[in-house]
């Protein structure tokens, strides 16, 4: 599951506000103290309520009402779940909202001076039948029999109804219903089959993991986070399943122990035995174990300063963008301010991984940051803004974002380079990110072009479909210089781009041919970088027919990965992102007319350099 959308109401400054997420990447921006970490401290509190725990002061102090809720509507992965010891689908229990969603409310009652475990009521947001005063999962199994003989005996064979699990009657009930009409119904799961399904929907509930900024610098802060805890928790969540089964056979081995105890003590003191009934209780795995980094000098990670537990962090994100998880449960990571506490360069990769972790189809991240070069990084599509606006907060998400009230809340500026005053400036070069102007930088003198040296010319990286592309591409207008524009094919929505960069005088746009530029280095230059001992391509064979649509970076990377895990011990930097820098960098380098014209590609890439010729 991973969260779609999320609701507050009468929570700290939020008085009634939903807020939308993309199921991938999100970032969250707005100015200080306008809310950003109220909304992952009100998911941590939903799922954890650990690192952040609720409290009375919570509650929205303008409101009259006494009660405070965190709601959470998730995208459910699966529909089936077993309770009753048989499998349910919840679906056929009709307990999705209207959009499809698994919708828990969590309510506190602030009537008295603390909360407390009985202050908490959780319910679910359904999409259910009114046809039923008291919804069918709230009525105990008695009830459900009785109902079922009272009132629907005339409709079905009620001797023929399964009457041994609660699930059973309700479907035969639901079944036997005519004209069912719905309705947004709260349901409770804190009682009867209500709790069992909120207890089997909690083993599939995500994992969520909350870093805030680094406040205080003390061990005893729980604010002071480190990735320790979230390694050791991940770890056992990919192993669930088996874990689980050592459980059972454990829990089922101990009351075959304690049974047979009670056999012998029924032979010395039946009336004790008869009163007694084997039970067993265990803790939760990640209580069992404890991970860590233990320094040369033997000071635990956790002992150093906040930039070093910031750069693990940073890091263990890395690697995780790079692994291939296959854990059941989704993990979310909700990361306040990532830049604290590091240099430039290292808050750049940091986010830059944030955003390729959701490539793992099982993650979902949100952050939030004051940066405007991190906020610049970011997918437009994917940003959170937060105003006030007389008072009132607004929440903006998606299609509804103004993004000039962004750029001027943030202050983003144009990542124009100085060339813009030179009066001799004739085109501008606009590529989809630095990786791919470094391509450029590197092949131009094949094709008669010195981008480098030619004052001319301005190359410019635009960020794709980041706020920093809406930000140059507003500017570029205000130039009124001849544009060429060139991006990947791998990104559909391109083409409206293309489509309106060619309708504007003195400009062209084009997506390439091949999937991306990482498909015009020859693969006879990988081993250039690579100490590779296997073969990626086989250049004997019809290898150009498929090349121009393969993905050339996640494919090497899982070539690379495979070669170290087959012992290749010189393998380094096999990330998708690191082999686009690896291949912009140093292998555009030794493309050569030849190499262009074995790629079938020389003729597409001169084309690129002609246009830039016509405009000089």
């Amino acid at each position: 599951m991973k969260i779609a959308q999320l609701k507050l109401v009468n929570f700290r400054g939020y008085k009634d506000v939903k807020v939308s997420f993309s199921d991938d990447f999100n970032v969250v921006i707005g100015r200080n103290d306008i809310g950003k970490s109220t909304i992952l401290e009100a998911m941590e509190i939903f799922f954890n309520n650990d690192i952040v725990k609720i409290d009375i002061n919570d509650r929205n102090v303008y409101s009259e009402e006494k009660i405070m809720s965190i709601q959470l509507s998730l995208i459910p992965e699966k529909t089936t779940f077993t309770i009753d010891t048989i499998p349910t689908n919840i679906s056929d229990e009709y307990l999705f909202d209207e959009n499809g969603w698994l919708t828990i409310k969590k309510t506190w009652d602030c009537s008295k001076e603390k909360l407390t475990a009985a202050s908490l009521k959780t319910t679910l947001i359904a999409n259910y039948p009114v046809n039923f005063p008291t919804p069918l999962v709230n009525l105990k199994i008695t009830e459900l029999r009785k109902l079922l003989t009272d009132e629907y005996s005339a409709v079905l064979n009620v001797d023929a109804v399964k009457k041994n699990t609660s699930s059973q009657i309700r479907q035969a009930i639901y079944n036997a219903t005519e004209n069912l009409v719905f309705k947004e119904t709260e349901i409770d799961i804190d009682k009867e089959d209500g709790k069992k399904i909120w207890t089997a929907l909690q083993g599939d509930m995500p994992l969520f993991f909350l870093f805030q900024s680094d406040r205080e610098n003390r061990d005893s802060d729980r604010e002071v986070q480190s990735p320790l805890k979230t390694i050791t928790k991940t770890a056992i969540a990919e192993l669930e399943d088996e874990l689980e089964k050592v459980k059972e056979k454990i829990i089922a081995k101990a009351i075959e122990i304690g049974n047979d105890t009670l056999d012998k003590l029924k032979e010395m003191s039946p009336e004790i035995a008869n009163e007694l009934r084997p039970e067993m209780s265990n803790k939760a795995w990640d209580s069992l174990f404890s991970f860590s980094f233990i320094c040369d000098d033997g000071i635990p990670v956790n002992k150093r300063g906040s930039g070093v537990r910031r750069l693990i962090l940073l890091n263990y994100f890395r690697a995780e963008a790079e692994r291939n998880t296959s854990g059941n449960r989704n993990v979310i990571y909700a990361i306040e301010e990532p830049e604290t506490s590091q240099h430039p360069e290292w808050q750049v990769k940091l986010f830059q991984a944030l955003m390729d972790l959701p490539q793992n189809e099982t993650t979902q991240v949100i952050v939030t940051t004051h940066s405007p070069s991190l906020a610049s990084l970011a997918p437009v599509e994917k940003i959170i803004f937060i105003s006030k606006n007389n008072g009132q907060i607004n929440v903006q998400t998606k299609d509804a974002v103004d993004l000039q009230d962004v750029v001027s809340t943030l202050g983003v500026l144009p990542d124009i380079p100085a060339e813009v005053n030179n009066r001799s400036l004739k085109v501008v070069l606009c590529l989809e990110g630095p990786t791919d102007v470094e391509f450029f930088d590197n092949v131009c003198n094949v094709f008669g072009v010195d981008i480098n040296q030619d004052p001319r010319i301005m190359s410019l990286s635009l960020g794709g479909g980041t706020l920093k592309h809406w930000v140059n591409k507003n500017y570029l207008r205000k130039l009124n210089l001849p544009e060429i524009h060139i991006y990947d094919r791998d990104v559909s929505k391109y083409a409206e781009t293309v489509a309106e960069v060619n309708s504007r005088a003195n400009c062209w746009a084009v997506q390439t041919q091949m999937w991306e530029l990482e498909n015009y280095i020859h693969p006879k230059l990988y081993s250039n970088a690579y100490p590779i001992q296997g073969t990626f391509v086989d250049l004997t064979s019809n290898w150009l027919t498929e090349w121009p649509d393969r993905n050339i970076p996640n494919e090497f990377s899982a070539f690379l990965k495979a070669e170290k895990l087959a012992g290749n011990t010189n393998i380094f930097n096999e990330g998708a992102n690191s082999i686009k820098g690896v291949f912009s960098n140093k292998l555009s380098k030794d493309m050569d007319e030849n190499l262009f014209k074995e790629l079938n590609a020389f003729n597409e890439v001169s084309l690129w350099f002609e246009k830039i010729k016509e405009r000089l």
